[in-house]
This record gives structure tokens, sequence and C-alpha cells, in this order.
């Protein structure tokens, strides 16, 4: 027996309009990686290496990271 996943409370109109103003925010960056230097892809300038490892700091993103008020389900 499956289940079923039911819908969230607040994922209507509203939220889909929230979620897609969310995502056109965010732009798909590219890099080499700065411990192997495979190519790598990142959002908004955050990148993680899934062959070595590496990861860039937070801070070196090209946007802001959202707060807590930014959060919808809080």
């Amino acid at each position: 027996m499956s289940r079923r996943r039911t819908s969230r409370a607040g994922c209507g109109a509203r939220g889909a309009e929230a979620a897609a103003a969310f995502l056109a925010g965010q732009e798909i960056t590219h890099t080499q990686c700065g411990q192997c230097g495979t190519v790598i892809a990142g959002v908004n300038g955050r990148y993680s290496c899934g062959v070595c490892g590496w990861t860039n700091p937070w801070w070196e993103g090209i946007k802001p990271l959202p707060t807590a008020e930014d959060d919808m389900t809080a």
C-alpha cells in the first residue's frame, strides 16, 4: 500500500506566485572547483563540488541569503 502526498495548506495560487517570484531571482552560475579544478554549477555563486567535496564560503555568493522573514513556512 503506497501513501499519497496530500497538498499543504497555503500552497494555492498565492503560494505558487511566491514560489515563481523566488525562482525568478535565482541564477545558475558556473566556475571551477577551488580544490580539484572540476567545472561545477551553483546557485547565485554558491558552490559545492561533488567530486572532492569542496565548498566555497557562503559570503562569496552574488546575492544575499534569504532571511527568516523570507521563509513562508515559518
